[in-house]
């Protein structure tokens, strides 16, 4: 894990109330009013980041540039380049049956082969790599029709080692495939490397709650909603900072 990656874990709101809590603490013998504020603070933000109108505003913000599109939809590529980083879709059922499978990643780079949107396929992830070829092969698509990078720990070095694969090959025009929270910091990373990038948004894998009751009131899996936000959020801009975007 990078040092950007390690930084993104200071997103995490419990993370940021803790600080601001213990600061809180500190300043109660001799600062009593602002120890309070803090402490408020701290508390408030833990309550707003649980909620699901934040969440999903904070996912919205992600997501806006990028639209979910059929697959038959897209425009022909070089290459189909799906990110590992998300479920995989189980081996012993019909993709083209199964909703929850075509709604993954690799599900949905799957649609993208099967409309012929590309002839090839990379997938980019040292953790699942591998195993996505494989469930791909097990799905019908030749071993001819694969490229593995299973060396990449991070979104930089997807882009980064996916890229020197590609030019290689000359498949210089790739269909992006990550979920829509991912895309911006995905998308920058592989045009950072000179590649031609066509945003490929898996289907939506997180409640957007849109249907709730109670938008203000929290939920744990607003709370996880907003985390992966922030994360995405604090990732981009040290990427941006480091140049890898």
């Amino acid at each position: 894990m990078g040092p950007v990656e390690q930084l993104a874990r200071l997103s995490h709101p419990l993370v940021q109330a803790t600080f601001v809590a213990v600061l809180g603490m500190l300043c109660a013998r001799r600062y009593r009013r602002t120890a309070i504020a803090l402490l408020s603070l701290a508390t408030g933000w833990i309550w707003l980041c649980s909620t699901p109108a934040f969440a999903t505003w904070l996912q919205r913000g992600l997501e806006h540039p990028y639209t979910q599109t059929n697959a038959a939809a897209y425009p022909k590529a070089d290459v189909i380049v799906v990110l590992g980083g998300d479920d995989l879709p189980p081996s012993n059922v019909s993709w083209d049956t199964d909703g929850a499978a075509r709604t993954t990643r690799l599900g949905f780079g799957l649609q993208l082969y099967r409309h012929a949107r590309a002839d090839t396929v990379l997938l980019s992830g040292s953790d699942q790599a591998r195993e996505m070829a494989g469930r791909l092969q097990e799905q019908g698509v030749p071993a001819s029709a694969l490229i593995i990078e299973d060396v990449s720990g991070n979104t930089h070095q997807n882009a980064l080692y996916s890229a020197v694969l590609l030019k290689r090959k000359k498949l210089l025009r790739i269909l992006l495939v990550t979920s829509g929270i991912h895309m911006t910091r995905a998308m920058a990373s592989f045009n950072r490397q000179g590649l031609t990038v066509i945003p490929a948004q898996a289907f939506n894998d997180e409640d957007s709650f849109e249907s709730t009751r109670y938008p203000w009131w929290p939920k744990r899996a607003a709370l996880s909603l907003s985390v992966h936000c922030l994360r995405e959020y604090l990732g981009f801009w040290g990427y941006r900072l480091c140049g890898w975007a």
